[in-house]
């Protein structure tokens, strides 16, 4: 049976995985609003909540959202900034627990005596982004009558961050559709970009904080059970057990390293490099795995490529994870191509080609998404890396997949404006 922080950690960890897709799910604003802040009453057992928003003169706020039954009447309700604990915590930037509103000096009763609303408890915490303060966030009086705590705290300032990021991404897009008359599939494509790149980010902070938690125990777990095992005098009962113990904790611990590097490819530092070498040095990492399973490795390079600015550490990464795929993919026997040639003069493009099982086409929708993988090993963070280190270099990626026939990947990287160097 689970114990009851565990059981609580989990459904914390639960509640922010899919509070991530869903606050990246749209770009209609008021819907993600609306479906967060519910998401977050149910998950406090809140009764109601409020965004509030920094107006255009940034010395008053204004309701951008507002859940309960005493909402109506607090619609078009401005805040002055300092006015308060919405205006206090938009103001100074600091999140705010309130246990008790009725002996809180700062707790204005404004919007209780509009609505007849009683706040008997609230928390806010700031919505910021860059460090630039955008609004707040409340939530008031859980059901059960206990106060909100530290935990309420942290699960709401998580929440804040992302919604932040829904906001102005929302705004940004807002701007798009003003200024240019796109067709409906280019808005889409712009869309999708953006949700994904802000989604990918959030992610890679969530997990790697995750990450950084369970590391330690994980190794505690993995060295007693080795301790036990040692110790264990040949009952074959204990080595079976511990043997599972230690079998799980190493998967454990490879996917911390695998989310651990996930956050370390978030930027990157790209300078003018020669690419041969890079793909030089990962091909010759798989030649061994690719005799061992009889699979041909074809190749092609156009001579006196030109530098690109580049991190060479991320893209020998991208590149292992993409043959990495492609050699599972190839169970015994086939063929995997790679060429590199000049697209234009404003690029150079690489194309990986396998003769393997290829991808489902349901999949092919999520490929990039974290943790999805039809793959018996691994976690399912290969292609999400590969994305993130490619967005790096401002390049692109496409891949194409014929069910038993094999993929294709195609990456395009931009040469540099002034670059006329090759790289021999």
């Amino acid at each position: 049976m689970e114990s009851a922080p565990k059981n609580l950690y989990n459904r914390e960890l639960h509640t922010l995985l899919n509070f991530s897709a869903l606050i990246n799910s749209s770009l209609k604003i008021e819907s993600v609003l609306n479906n967060a802040m519910k998401w977050a009453e149910e998950f406090m057992d809140a009764e109601a909540s409020s965004i509030y928003e920094l107006g255009e003169t940034k010395d008053e706020l204004f309701i951008r959202l507002a859940r309960g039954e005493k909402k109506d009447p607090v619609k078009g309700i401005r805040l002055k900034v300092g006015e308060g604990i919405a205006g206090w915590v938009a103001q100074s930037g600091q999140p705010m627990v309130v246990p008790d509103a009725s002996k809180e000096i700062k707790f204005s009763p404004k919007y209780d005596k509009i609505t007849g609303f009683k706040t008997r408890s609230l928390i806010c915490v700031p919505l910021t982004l860059k460090g630039k303060i955008m609004g707040a966030i409340q939530v008031l009086n859980k059901r059960s009558q206990e106060p909100f705590n530290n935990a309420d705290l942290e699960i709401l300032t998580t929440m804040s961050h992302q919604i932040a990021v829904a906001m102005e991404n929302a705004k940004l897009y807002n701007r798009l559709e003003q200024k240019f008359e796109l067709t409906a599939r280019e808005l889409k494509l712009a869309q999708d970009e953006l949700i994904r790149t802000e989604r990918l980010a959030a992610m890679g902070n969530l997990v790697n904080g995750v990450a950084h938690e369970i590391r330690n125990p994980i190794m505690v777990i993995g060295g007693f059970a080795q301790r036990i095992k040692n110790l264990c005098d040949g009952n074959i009962e204990i080595l079976k057990y511990s043997d599972i113990i230690l079998t799980e904790s190493a998967r454990l611990e490879r996917l911390v390293k695998k989310v651990r590097e996930l956050a370390d490819v978030q930027s990157a530092y790209l300078y003018p490099a020669n690419l041969v070498p890079v793909i030089d040095q990962v091909l010759n990492n798989f030649r061994s795995l690719a005799d061992k399973q009889n699979v041909k490795i074809l190749t092609s390079l156009e001579k006196d490529l030109p530098l690109i600015n580049m991190d060479p550490s991320q893209i020998g990464i991208a590149l292992s994870n993409i043959l990495e795929n492609a050699l599972e993919s190839i169970p015994d026997k086939g063929i995997l191509e790679l060429s590199v040639k000049r697209k234009d003069d404003n690029g150079i493009i690489m194309i990986i080609k396998d003769t393997g099982a290829g991808i489902d086409p349901e999949e092919m929708k999520s490929i990039y998404d974290p943790f999805v993988t039809s793959k018996t090993k691994g976690v399912g963070l290969g292609l999400t890396m590969v994305y993130q280190i490619i967005s790096n270099h401002h390049g692109e990626i496409k891949i194409t997949s014929q069910e038993s026939e094999g993929t294709t990947v195609t990456i395009v990287l931009p040469l540099p404006h002034d670059n006329h160097v090759s790289s021999g």
